[in-house]
């Protein structure tokens, strides 16, 4: 049975691709909600939660880009460490808000 084949580097480039659409639609939820005065519409609530799932999904593509069969993995780590800071700070958040 034949390998699939995908594009060299397609993982790596998508893992980095989602983590900064992540940190962006972050960012703009919570500047949002800074600059309402804390009472954010819920445009800022699906942003931060379309931001939560980018991150994860970061996540997920920057541990199977790993399974390429590549050299240089800086890309994936570069962008698998910043979907996890990303995941850490929007689930410290969420608890202290609750």
């Amino acid at each position: 049975m034949k390998e699939k084949r995908t594009r060299p580097g397609a993982g790596r480039r998508a893992a980095a691709g989602l983590a900064a659409v992540s940190l962006l639609f972050g960012a703009a939820a919570l500047a949002l909600g800074y600059v309402t005065g804390g009472n954010a519409p819920l445009v800022a609530a699906a942003l931060g939660f379309c931001s939560i799932l980018t991150a994860a999904s970061s996540l997920v593509y920057g541990i199977f880009s790993f399974l390429e069969r590549e050299k240089n993995y800086i890309l994936a780590k570069a962008s698998l460490i910043a979907a996890g800071i990303l995941v850490v700070l929007w689930l410290a958040v969420i608890f202290i808000a609750l």
